[in-house]
């Protein structure tokens, strides 16, 4: 059985490990993302800390299979004059290889929908980078639509 959850602090290591794994599947556009796939393991425990704390504006949620980890949410909310109130930002979502072609990201998108509605979220959005045109394919065979914008980088450090 598929199931989602909000993280608890002992799902650091799962979060953490699956965070990694995507990163390395998803790491293709030389320095577009500051070299994030060079996050050490323990500097996610700072950032999963961090993110604890301040539910308010970070949710990070877990999917699992039958108790086992299948994926993660990593989400952030917003308040959107746009949306005329919160928004939420899906930030990364992420199903492990051995569980896709099962119906979870789809099962994912619609966990994520109804915690977005729970919390009084207007608007739910999110980006997905041209070099992954099996994300864009997915989000629009479910009904999602896509707007051409440019994204915009500057790193603050």
């Amino acid at each position: 059985m598929f199931t989602f959850r909000e993280c608890r602090a002992e799902d650091l290591r799962d979060w953490t490990d699956m965070n990694l794994e995507f990163m390395a599947e998803e790491i293709q556009d030389d320095g577009l993302w500051n070299n994030a796939g060079e996050t050490a393991p323990e500097d996610f425990a700072k950032i999963f800390e961090e993110g604890q704390k301040r539910p308010e504006q970070i949710r990070f949620v877990i999917f699992e299979e039958d108790g086992k980890p299948a994926g993660f949410a990593n989400l952030m909310l917003i308040f959107s004059v746009w949306s005329k109130g919160t928004a939420m930002i899906l930030d990364d979502l992420y199903i492990r290889p051995l569980y896709r072609g099962k119906g979870y990201g789809r099962e994912a998108l619609e966990h994520i929908e109804k915690l977005a509605e729970e919390i009084g979220c207007k608007r739910l959005q999110f980006q997905s980078e041209e070099t992954n045109p099996n994300a864009r394919d997915f989000y629009k065979a479910i009904g999602y639509k896509p707007a051409e914008m440019y994204f915009y980088v500057k790193y603050l450090e």
